[in-house]
């Protein structure tokens, strides 16, 4: 018979976790103006998460923030509730799980450096994309009948944040190299 070894949980990744779910919620509502649409940290710290803490603790990070917002707690831009699943932005939040995820898998197999990061959170980005404008669509046109054309969808939820975003990759690739000497990280944590 074989036997299945089991993970523990320490308090160090519970604590961590907990730290960067708020994070993220916090950076919902830190706004930087731009000329074409406001940034938020949000972003940054999802992809952040994914670097620190590696792919599994990064997604359960972001996990116990899409939680604590669907329990209640007002950590969404509009509030929180069960809800906000019928929000048309609410397919990005829960692709923050995924980004998160991808940021710190993608981390972990690329040689180590700013730009192979940068690259992790760009392809974080592509990923919560590839959730957030589907789930928006759905969303907006089948429950709140809107309609979105191809063009629009394009220049709103494509070409208007995606500098904002760019940005925020490389400045958590940044603040990610100056965190692993502090940390005395010599690795992306483990990605089990």
């Amino acid at each position: 018979m074989r036997t299945v070894k089991k993970k523990s949980v320490n308090i160090r990744d519970l604590v961590l976790c907990a730290l960067f779910a708020a994070l993220v919620a916090a950076g919902t509502f830190i706004r930087i103006p731009t000329p074409l649409l406001p940034l938020t940290l949000q972003t940054l710290s999802v992809v952040l998460s994914g670097l620190v803490l590696g792919s599994r603790r990064g997604a359960v990070a972001v996990a116990v923030y899409v939680t604590a917002g669907l329990i209640g707690l007002p950590v969404f831009t509009q509030g929180g509730g069960l809800g906000y699943v019928l929000n048309p932005t609410f397919g990005y939040i829960v692709s923050f799980i995924a980004g998160a995820w991808l940021a710190g898998f993608l981390a972990g197999r690329l040689k180590p450096g700013l730009w192979s990061w940068t690259l992790a959170g760009v392809a974080a980005i592509v990923l919560i994309y590839a959730i957030g404008i589907p789930y928006y669509y759905v969303v907006a046109r089948w429950y709140l009948g809107k309609t979105l054309g191809a063009d629009v969808l394009l220049w709103t939820f494509v070409l208007m944040p995606l500098p904002g975003d760019l940005v925020s990759c490389l400045a958590a690739a940044l603040i990610f190299r100056r965190l692993r000497v502090f940390l005395h990280m010599d690795s992306i944590p483990e990605q089990a």
